[in-house]
């Protein structure tokens, strides 16, 4: 299972896809929060050019519907003690890259545990958090064409990729007084990406042709339509050969381990119902293989993100709240969706994107 350099052009093109945990507004404790074991959030994602009220897309080259996204994500928290709580979350995401349409799905199940320390004043509060977070997709396709390695191909299919994250955080959290909050967190994980084949169509002796690259780096090639080769009509033709000929070597484009670490912090400000959150979070990873396979298509790798995020909440009863989030991350999402990172599409990605977020949070309960 192992196929990843296309994967990035399929969604990498669009400039546009989605995150896995909302890391940017991780804190350790909510001192405003009333009692009660379950909480649950529920949103509505989007990012289209009526969203956009600040023409981002168009300042990084983006138009018309390509990489417009509509989507939806659940998530749930509940606390089993005063130390231990579970947690998990679910996005659902179409993402639109004309004339296809890619879904990627993307879970995180995790565990807190928040001890209580004598060194910590009563307004501080200090927990850790692992967690096991990924992507999956059944298919990602692009039948637009995709220039890769001196190579272009008509069209783009990558079956079943998908990526695997380990992940530990450490969280802090001080309450200033009833209408302010600081949060601090740092992170540190590991990260497997991999997919399982790869299908091309492209020009073989000028006959329209599909490719498909298996794990093995081998592909196998049969005509699409009859042609003429070498003054005779053709209707059936098996090719066979090695990826290298189109520049791909699966182990190192397609498939890599890496990982990866995480600071960010966040300020609360309340006042009676109505609460902001601004946060900020920087992230550096350390690939195997493939940056330096990225230098070799003649880009720069990406190897950190910056991530910005606001949101605004207001209490419609005293168990339950509105909220509209936005954020904002200087390069694509690097980091965030691992399977979409490889030489092909790491200048595409070196972008900025943007996301808002419509939800309800049911607390205490």
């Amino acid at each position: 299972m192992k196929i990843k350099y296309l994967i990035l052009s399929l969604i990498g093109l669009s400039g546009y896809s989605i995150a896995a945990p909302n890391d940017l507004f991780l804190q350790a404790d909510d001192f405003k929060a009333k009692d009660g074991a379950l909480k649950v959030t529920i949103a509505i994602d989007a990012v289209n050019d009526t969203i956009d009220v600040f023409d981002m897309r168009q300042s990084e080259g983006v138009s018309g519907d390509r990489g417009d996204y509509i989507g939806g994500n659940i998530a749930a928290e509940y606390q089993l003690n005063q130390k231990w709580s579970i947690e998990g979350r679910y996005h659902y995401r179409d993402i639109d890259l004309a004339p296809d349409t890619n879904t990627i799905h993307t879970a995180l199940l995790g565990i807190r545990y928040q001890p209580e320390f004598s060194f910590l004043d009563k307004n501080d509060a200090l927990a850790f958090r692992a967690s096991v977070w990924g992507n999956k997709s059944d298919e990602l396709t692009k039948s637009t064409p995709t220039r890769v390695n001196q190579n272009t191909f008509d069209r783009v299919s990558v079956e079943q990729p998908q990526d695997l994250q380990l992940q530990f955080d450490a969280m802090f959290s001080r309450k200033i007084d009833h209408m302010n909050q600081i949060n601090a967190f740092a992170s540190l994980g590991y990260s497997k990406v991999e997919m399982e084949r790869l299908n091309l169509t492209t020009r073989y002796r000028d006959c329209l042709t599909n490719i498909q690259i298996n794990s093995n780096n081998q592909y196998v090639g049969q005509l699409l339509e009859r042609c003429n080769i070498d003054g005779l009509m053709v209707n059936d033709l098996e090719i066979v050969g090695d990826a290298k000929d189109y520049g791909l070597e699966v182990d190192k484009d397609l498939n890599y381990d890496s990982y990866f670490a995480s600071l960010g912090g966040s300020w609360n400000w309340r006042y009676q119902k109505f609460e902001s959150q601004v946060a900020y979070q920087y992230q550096r990873l350390w690939r195997k293989d493939i940056d330096d396979r990225v230098a070799q298509f003649g880009n720069g790798a990406i190897k950190d993100n910056h991530n910005l995020g606001l949101k605004l909440s207001y209490d419609l009863t005293p168990r339950m709240s509105a909220f509209v989030q936005g954020e904002i991350y200087q390069h694509n999402f690097v980091g965030h969706i691992p399977f979409l990172y490889n030489g092909v599409t790491a200048s595409r990605l070196d972008r900025r994107y943007g996301l808002a977020s419509l939800g309800l949070k049911l607390h205490s309960f």
